[in-house]
């Protein structure tokens, strides 16, 4: 990996930390706000519901942006949301603060992740492409460890406030990062060719042919693979957000103490970085399709394994296998979905398939809460593993397919 990649990987993956911290840090903050604030489980419910509705709403409204005004503009806006929203949150006084805040938050947080991952797809040349977009990925095992870290080790100390404002004049600092990352040649070629063609030999990306497109496109001419996508990103949340979200009380139901459920959690947890690095050796060696569907298969064999499983041992092999797989998948589906558009559609297509995530966000985690954890676990597994052959049979393969 040149030293331009590398860079590039930083300024993006930094970003997408802060990302993955603060989404996985609203569950540990809701547990240390509810008792000084009070907070009633309904009210819980609707601080959630908020950020999720937030991240629906980013995700379209500013992949759409992003295909109108630009990538490096809305890439580095969404960042200032989420560090603004973050900060301002550490002052909530009540559970309407804390409603509204995280509302906006998650505006940025929602609207970040596609343009980030377009960016990163189209600065990146051909034969790199995949797996330099999988390791921007990889940064959300970071900020999911590290956000583990927090709860259990600062926020007993010091509360949740300083924490939320730290972090969020540390996420402004990746603003500095992300300043020095050029704009998309392929979205500049029908704006500035000359500009966009000095960027494509610097990062050593070929620019082909680009036509224009209206958002009419994605359900007309691209409607087959939009909406495998569309599916594909539901249910990968779905499982996604409804196994995780619960995992601590899943082991804490096997009789574990709350120390002992901390300690499992975290040592699963430390399987996603090599997951998301076998993905990115796997894409490209062994194709997107193929790769996606081993990775969603092995999450749906994890997830029935872990239910079913009879010891501790059993347990923590088959969580660390779950985790192992799962955000694999999540690399592998966040480099085959911009793939899949043409450049004025990418970053359109890549929001929207980040919306119907958050709507499985929403209602996956709901399915624990009615019936017994094996059955939805079973569920999710289903869901995996239906995605996985989904789009091996339908999908199109673009590993060999120059972006354009």
């Amino acid at each position: 990996m040149g030293m331009k990649d590398v860079k590039l990987l930083v300024s993006a993956g930094v970003g997408w930390m802060f990302d993955a911290m603060d989404v996985l840090l609203l569950s540990y903050i809701l547990v240390a706000a509810s008792q000084e604030l009070g907070l009633t489980k309904g009210e819980i419910g609707l601080v959630i519901l908020a950020n999720n509705v937030g991240m629906l709403i980013g995700a379209l409204l500013f992949g759409k942006l992003a295909d109108i005004w630009g990538r490096k503009p809305v890439f580095m806006a969404t960042l200032a949301i989420y560090s603004v929203g973050t900060g301002l949150t550490a002052l909530a006084g009540s559970a309407s603060d804390l409603s509204l805040l995280r509302l906006v938050t998650g505006l940025g947080l929602g609207g970040e992740l596609p343009v980030a991952a377009s960016l990163m797809s189209e600065l990146s040349p051909t034969r790199h492409r995949g797996r330099n977009v999988v390791l921007l990925e990889s940064f959300w095992s970071v900020g999911s460890i590290l956000a583990a870290a927090l709860a259990y080790f600062v926020f007993p100390r010091i509360g949740w406030r300083i924490p939320l404002a730290l972090l969020s004049l540390t996420a402004l600092y990746a603003l500095v990062l992300r300043s020095a990352v050029p704009e998309s040649p392929l979205w500049l070629y029908l704006r500035d060719p000359q500009r966009a063609y000095a960027i494509a030999r610097t990062y050593g990306v070929a620019l082909g042919r680009v036509e224009r497109h209206s958002a009419r496109d994605l359900l007309t001419g691209y409607r087959p693979q939009t909406l495998l996508l569309w599916a594909a990103w539901f249910l990968l949340a779905f499982g996604y957000y409804g196994a995780f979200l619960w995992l601590p009380t899943m082991i804490a139901k096997r009789g574990f103490g709350l120390v002992t459920t901390f300690e499992y959690s975290f040592a699963m947890s430390l399987a996603q970085l090599p997951g998301y690095f076998a993905a990115a050796y796997m894409i490209e060696r062994m194709g997107r399709k193929p790769s996606l569907l081993l990775f969603f298969a092995g999450s749906a064999v994890s997830a029935v394994a872990f239910a079913a499983a009879p010891s501790a041992v059993w347990l923590l092999a088959s969580g660390a296998a779950l985790n192992f797989f799962n955000l694999g998948a999540w690399g592998l589906i966040y480099a085959y979905t911009p793939e899949s558009f043409p450049a004025d559609l990418r970053a359109t297509g890549m929001g929207s398939s980040g919306s119907m995530a958050r709507v499985g966000m929403i209602i996956g985690p709901l399915l624990p809460a009615y019936f017994s954890f094996p059955a939805a676990l079973s569920t999710y597994a289903a869901a995996w593993l239906a995605s996985g052959v989904a789009i091996y049979l339908f999908g199109r393969e673009t590993k060999i397919i120059k972006i354009e």
